[in-house]
């Protein structure tokens, strides 16, 4: 009587391991991007002794790649088998790592060098996120009393609290030296790789009509014009794309030079800063997963999202590195609540044979303004000092905000 039962919950433990090696990758890749989040702009700040300028423009450039290459990636991981795809790309991510070891360990270090270094990871990641995002609503669906919400939340949780991870052990560069964190950061990729082999052979969906050859910019047009015409994910991504131009600046360039220029400290204040910040990401993220999905979602983001303005404020008196690392923490919190929210909001609208290229195409409005934001933050910061600086980006946010309530549906987008 009980033998019919053992193939089901067989195939309910496949599921739960393949949800479990989905994760297990998330939390290690991130793992490793959380040693290079700290050892970029310490290497480029204080070991290279270069100006807030040009680590804004470094930053930007860490980040223009993967923004641009997003798309092309979406529109490959639409076309390719997922798991393959993945697997081979996350390989291919050791290779800059290593290169730079070697490069420090010879002398050769300089700030060209670690400008090409960064291209090379940006347009790496512009195609490795669109395969992994893309796979997550496919592992999700496998996942026995799943929901999208929560499987977002929970990724996001751990690959936050995985880059805190790395950015506590890429602060002690300055004992350990970077090359050795440079080595841990290619073991992490190697064994992304390795959980990405265990998951199931995931097929292109196929698309009735649809030619067998297609110009990839036709491919990248198709993702953005879906996105662009959705009433849900249109207001989302404009939310997302502007205060990624007035707040990653603040995080990519004003953490480190604040660091630097106004407390004094080395890499593992830096690492400790983005540790708070990044563990409230994670930690209200993972929070989410446990509660019930939220409805109004579209509110839920919008006041979360103005979090950043208070905080920014609060650390333009120079308050003691402690309290910043406190406000940080703060900030991270709400700032996980509303990603979580955006990120749930497009995974459960996007159709399934455009659903990599729409999360591209999110992707791109969530770090878009990343690069401009960096850019020009690195010029505001040496124009008006590091304190002032803060100012500039709360003040525009107020701005935002009331625009996007009262021209856009956002306040009113629900589950």
């Amino acid at each position: 009587m009980e033998r019919p039962r053992e193939p089901a919950a067989k195939a309910a433990a496949d599921r739960g391991n393949e949800f479990a090696w989905y994760m297990s990758g998330v939390w290690i890749y991130f793992f490793s991007a959380g040693i290079q989040g700290v050892l970029f702009p310490w290497i480029v700040a204080i070991v290279l002794h270069e100006s807030s300028d040009r680590v804004g423009i470094a930053q930007m450039l860490s980040m223009l790649p993967m923004m641009v290459l997003g798309l092309f990636g979406g529109a490959m991981a639409d076309r390719r088998e997922l798991r393959t795809h993945l697997f081979r790309l996350q390989l291919a991510a050791i290779v800059p790592p290593a290169i730079l070891a070697m490069l420090i360990f010879t002398g050769w270090l300089s700030y060209p060098l670690m400008i090409c270094y960064a291209l090379l990871m940006s347009a790496l990641g512009g195609f490795v996120m669109p395969a992994r995002d893309a796979m997550l609503s496919r592992v999700a669906a496998s996942r026995p009393g799943g929901h999208i919400q929560h499987a977002v939340a929970l990724v996001m949780g751990g690959q936050f609290l995985a880059q805190v991870i790395g950015y506590l052990v890429a602060g002690s560069a300055v004992i350990v030296g970077a090359p050795a964190l440079l080595a841990l950061q290619c073991l992490g990729l190697g064994l992304a790789a390795f959980t990405t082999s265990r998951l199931s052979v995931v097929l292109p969906t196929p698309r009735p009509g649809a030619p067998a050859r297609r110009s990839p910019f036709r491919d990248v047009r198709e993702g953005l014009e879906a996105v662009w015409r959705h009433e849900s994910i249109r207001p989302v991504l404009l939310y997302s794309f502007f205060s990624g131009v007035l707040f990653m600046g603040v995080f990519l360039v004003l953490f480190p030079v604040l660091v630097c220029d106004v407390y004094h400290g080395t890499s593992f204040e830096i690492g400790f800063l983005n540790m708070c910040f990044f563990g409230g990401i994670g930690f209200s993220s993972l929070m989410l997963s446990r509660f019930r999905p939220i409805k109004r979602q579209g509110r839920m983001m919008m006041l979360t999202g103005f979090t950043g303005s208070i905080v920014t404020i609060l650390m333009h008196f120079g308050p003691p590195l402690w309290t910043v690392n406190l406000l940080a923490l703060i900030w991270g919190l709400s700032g996980g609540i509303s990603m979580s929210q955006s990120r749930a909001i497009v995974q459960e609208a996007a159709t399934e044979a455009l659903r990599a290229r729409m999360l591209a195409a999110f992707q791109l409005g969530s770090i878009g303004g990343g690069p401009i934001g960096a850019l020009l933050t690195g010029f505001v910061a040496k124009w008006l000092g590091p304190l002032n600086a803060l100012l500039v980006p709360c003040t525009l946010m107020m701005v935002l905000w009331l625009a996007i309530f009262f021209f856009t549906p956002l306040w009113n987008v629900e589950a």
